[in-house]
């Protein structure tokens, strides 16, 4: 195996949740320690009570990755890449 195709299967093994952590760190490295207010400054969904709660949930996850589900962590990475410049690849 060459070393792409090792890397490749690497991240494959790696849980969705964890896949979903680490694109979440890069992305809010790129767009700083105010990502909440620009996420809801570019995303009215993140502007609502529901938004808020899925960034709460995302933040607490940060330390506790059970505490956070898959979609909302999806969903706040998703949105948080699209602001940071980031190609988002599917999950």
């Amino acid at each position: 195996m060459d070393s792409e195709t090792t890397k490749n299967v690497s991240a494959a093994i790696l849980p969705l949740k964890d896949r979903i952590f680490n694109r979440f760190v890069v992305a809010k490295g790129k767009v700083g320690a105010d990502w909440r207010n620009k996420l809801a400054e570019s995303d009215s969904f993140f502007n609502t009570k529901k938004g808020a709660d899925y960034m709460q949930s995302v933040a607490r996850g940060m330390s506790n990755k059970s505490l956070v589900s898959a979609d909302r962590f999806e969903r706040v990475t998703l949105a948080l890449e699209k602001i940071a410049g980031i190609d988002g690849k599917p999950l």
